[in-house]
This record gives structure tokens, sequence and C-alpha cells, in this order.
């Protein structure tokens, strides 16, 4: 019998036989959740990167506002862009986000599911591009509409297919 804590990812957790042979465990359940969309986005980005033959590295934790570093060498320099990714399964609306310090490594990858749509923002330009909240309990964070709820896309200029863009 497992007794160890761990978390379960599953779509279909009443379909899922090896959940019935788990009894007295301490099990976290997640279904179809955001933080399930966001992390399965992180992967997709991750591949995308791998695949242009970028080095990639993944935080353990997100406590600084930084999922993804993409790590680069050239003439015997390294650099590194840091990347916040975002996710929503539908609409367009991005809101509540934090962007204490803009910096040029400093990127946002917005990802909306329902269009199949990647928008890659360099952070000094979304603080200029989205909207800052002025009051109530997200007063300082920003809010930015990439697609209506129609899906029709907005700030094409930002629309990328690969990262080529990223430095």
């Amino acid at each position: 019998m497992i007794s160890t804590p761990f978390l379960c990812y599953s779509p279909n957790l009443k379909d899922n036989p090896f959940l019935g042979r788990l009894k007295d465990t301490k099990l976290l359940l997640m279904g179809n959740t955001s933080m399930l969309l966001g992390q399965s986005v992180e992967y997709k980005i991750a591949s995308m990167l791998l695949g242009e033959g970028r080095e990639i590295y993944l935080p353990v934790v997100d406590d600084h506002g930084v999922d993804m570093l993409v790590a680069q060498s050239q003439s015997g320099t390294s650099s590194y862009q840091e990347l916040q990714i975002k996710s929503v399964s539908k609409g367009g609306l991005f809101a509540a986000i934090s962007c204490l310090n803009p910096r040029p490594n400093y990127w946002f990858v917005f990802y909306v599911k329902s269009i199949d749509t990647i928008w890659l923002i360099n952070s000094m330009d979304f603080v200029q591009i989205a909207s800052q909240n002025k009051q109530g309990k997200n007063c300082g964070k920003y809010s930015l509409s990439l697609a209506t709820k129609g899906g029709k896309i907005r700030h094409h200029e930002y629309v990328v297919e690969d990262f080529s863009k990223l430095p």
C-alpha cells in the first residue's frame, strides 16, 4: 500500500483504476484545472524552445515571476532571457499580472488555448500596452486583452509561431 503523499494530475479521475487501490493515502487531486493548463503550456513552450536548439532552465518554484530561463552563449559570453508564461483556456483577458521591474531580458509569453495562439511580449512593451489597475486588491498590477471572447486576435505584432524574436 502506498502511504506517501503525492499529486495526481488526471482529467478523468473517476476512470483511473490506480486510484481505487490507493487507500489510507493523502492524495491531492487535481482535475482539469487552470493549474494543469498552466503547467502543460509551460511544457509546450519548453518543448518549442528545445526544438529550436535553445538551452533552457526550469526553476523549482516560481517565486520571482520567472517560469523559465533561456540561456545563450555567444563569443565566449553568456546571457539569459527570463520568461513568465501565462495561459487561459478561452477568451484572451490576462489580469492581475505583476511586473515590478520591466527590463530588456524579461519576457511574457501568453497563450490562449481555444485559438492556439502565442504572444511574445517584452516586459518593457508590456507595461506600455497593458492597463495598470489604479485601485482595489490588484492595484498596481496589469491587465491585457489579447483576444476577444469570440477569438478575434489583438496585438498581432506580438503573435509568434516560434521564438526567433527572442534574443
